[in-house]
């Protein structure tokens, strides 16, 4: 199910208006086909690359949890996967593996903020604030009752 317009689209769509602002300013209709092709495919391109970056969620979730989707689909989704259903790079949060009594949120909390014990996952202290890495865990065991682990 798509959850709407994500925080990219949502810059993207503010940098798009603010141009179609100066518009005015530079006299856009005054300059040669060139140079709107040029800038109409600079714009296409940087479109793409931001939309092409981010992985959308497949599920909704309820409001509460809205911005740990968010943070955790900006943050953990390239590796985990969307809905934190495993990637390529790294598993899934949804097997028992992950469940509270086995994998407590201040192993989640370390693993974010100094990378993994194995070393395969990077530290993202960098990356996010402790009140997101809150939100992003209490996503995560949102997910997990909802697939029936926890």
């Amino acid at each position: 199910m798509n959850v709407g317009i994500n925080l990219i689209q949502i810059r993207v769509i503010e940098f798009a208006i603010s141009i179609k602002k100066m518009n005015s300013y530079i006299k856009f209709k005054s300059q040669s086909f060139h140079s709107k092709f040029l800038l109409m495919t600079i714009f296409g391109l940087l479109g793409q690359i931001l939309m092409g970056c981010s992985i959308e969620p497949k599920n909704s979730v309820p409001e509460k949890y809205r911005i740990g989707q968010i943070k955790f689909h900006q943050v953990c989704a390239q590796c985990h996967g969307a809905d934190a259903m495993g990637g390529g790079r790294a598993p899934t949060f949804l097997q028992e593996k992950f469940n509270p009594k086995n994998f407590s949120n201040g192993r989640i909390v370390r693993a974010i903020l100094n990378g993994s014990d194995s070393g395969s996952m990077p530290s993202q202290k960098k990356k996010v604030t402790d009140d997101e890495i809150k939100e992003i865990i209490k996503y995560i065991r949102h997910s997990q009752r909802e697939a029936g682990i926890t």
